[in-house]
C-alpha cells in the first residue's frame, strides 16, 4: 500500500485515510526484503493498493523497477504485478511503464451507467468519476500491452435494476478485447460510516441477482470460474502497509487481529504467529466458505460463542 490516501471519497468505502506516503524507511525495507528473498523464491507477485495507489505512483514504479531488476537476474523466478485502482490517473505515458515494470494486472470499479456511478464514486471534491474512468479503460483497449483488466462492476438492491446501459457499453466497447473480463459484486457491510444507509442483498438473493447480470453480458457463454480463495488465507501472502506494519486483509485495517507485525529497514520481518495462524483457519480445514473470506472467521473470534468446536480448536 504505497499510499492510504485517496483521491475518491466512494460512498460505501470502510478506509478512514489516516495513514499517508509510505515512509522512506519502509519503502527500503521492501527493497531489502525483495533483495533478500529473490534467490529463494519461484514466483513472486506484487499487488499494489491503496487508498489508491496511483496517488503514489512513484513509489510503485520505483519498487516494480527493483523487482524486475530483480527477476531478470534469476531468469527461473515467475514475476508479474497487478494493481487495484480506481482508474482515474491512468494515462499512456503510465501505462506505458507500468508495462516496463511487469505491472500487467487491473482491476477497476464501475458502479453503474454514469448517472449511478457518480453518485457513488465520487471524488474527494465531490464531482463524478465516471467519464474520465471510462476513457482510461479505452485508453487501456487501444494500449499493445499484454494487460488482464478485471472490469468490478458493484450493484445492490437500489442499483441492480438500472445497470442494462452500463452492460450494453461494456458489451460493445470493452468485452470484445479477450484482456477484459467483468465481476459483479453485491455491496456489502465493510464497516464503513455509512453501512446502515446501504441497501444490500442477502447472500442468496446476491448469487441470484449475479448469476442474471453474468447471463446479460454473457449470454450462455458465462467464463468459468474456479472458488475464490482470498490472498488472506494464504500463507505466503502479507500487506505492507504505508506505515510498515504488516496485515493479512486490505479490509480490516483497524481490527487490532489483523496487525500480524512490522517490516524492518533492513528487510527483516517480525510476525506475531499468535495472530498469524488464525488467518489460516481455511488452508487447515479445506473450509471454501473460509478460504474465500477469513475475516469472517477472525471476528468470530470476538465472539467465541459463534465459533463452532471444531474452529476453535483450529484458531486456539
Amino acid at each position: 500500500m504505497p499510499t492510504e490516501q485517496c483521491n475518491f471519497r466512494c460512498t460505501y468505502c470502510y478506509e478512514d485515510f489516516r495513514v499517508g506516503r509510505m515512509k522512506p524507511d519502509t519503502v527500503e525495507g521492501i527493497r531489502a526484503l525483495l533483495s533478500n528473498r529473490i534467490e529463494k523464491l519461484d514466483q513472486l507477485y506484487l499487488s499494489w493498493f491503496g487508498g489508491e495507489p496511483l496517488a503514489a505512483a512513484d513509489i510503485m514504479l520505483d519498487l516494480s523497477s527493483h523487482a524486475a531488476r530483480l527477476a531478470a537476474r534469476h531468469p527461473k523466478i515467475s514475476y508479474r504485478a497487478g494493481i487495484t485502482t480506481n482508474g482515474y490517473f491512468l494515462n499512456q505515458q503510465l501505462l506505458d511503464e507500468m508495462a516496463r515494470v511487469r505491472i500487467l494486472d487491473f482491476q477497476i470499479t464501475l458502479d453503474g451507467p454514469s448517472e449511478i456511478h457518480d453518485q457513488r464514486r465520487l471524488r474527494a471534491d465531490g464531482s463524478g468519476s465516471f467519464d474520465m474512468i471510462w476513457n482510461n479503460l479505452l485508453l487501456l483497449k487501444a494500449s499493445p500491452h499484454p494487460f488482464k483488466i478485471l472490469v468490478r462492476v458493484h450493484f445492490d438492491r437500489d442499483t441492480v435494476a438500472w445497470l442494462d446501459p452500463l452492460i450494453q457499453d461494456v458489451q460493445r466497447d470493452l468485452i470484445t478485447d479477450s484482456r477484459f473480463e467483468v465481476y459483479f459484486k453485491s455491496l456489502l457491510r465493510m464497516g464503513g460510516p455509512h453501512d446502515d444507509h446501504l441497501n444490500v442483498f442477502s447472500e442468496s438473493e446476491a448469487n441470484e441477482k449475479r448469476e442474471t447480470l453474468l447471463r446479460k453480458l454473457y449470454g450462455d457463454d458465462i467464463p468459468e470460474e474456479e472458488p475464490a480463495i482470498c490472498y488472506a488465507a494464504k500463507p505466503n501472502a502479507l500487506v505492507i502497509r504505508a506505515d510498515g506494519t504488516l496485515a493479512k486483509c486490505t479490509v480490516a485495517l483497524n481490527n487490532p487481529r489483523n496487525s500480524v507485525g512490522v517490516l524492518n529497514r533492513d528487510g527483516t520481518v517480525e510476525v506475531d504467529m499468535g495472530k498469524y495462524r488464525p488467518w489460516l483457519a481455511g488452508l487447515e480445514s479445506l473450509d471454501l466458505d473460509i478460504l474465500a473470506c477469513p475475516l469472517q472467521q477472525i471476528r468470530k473470534l470476538d465472539h467465541p460463542r459463534l465459533l463452532s468446536p471444531a474452529s476453535i480448536r483450529l484458531n486456539s
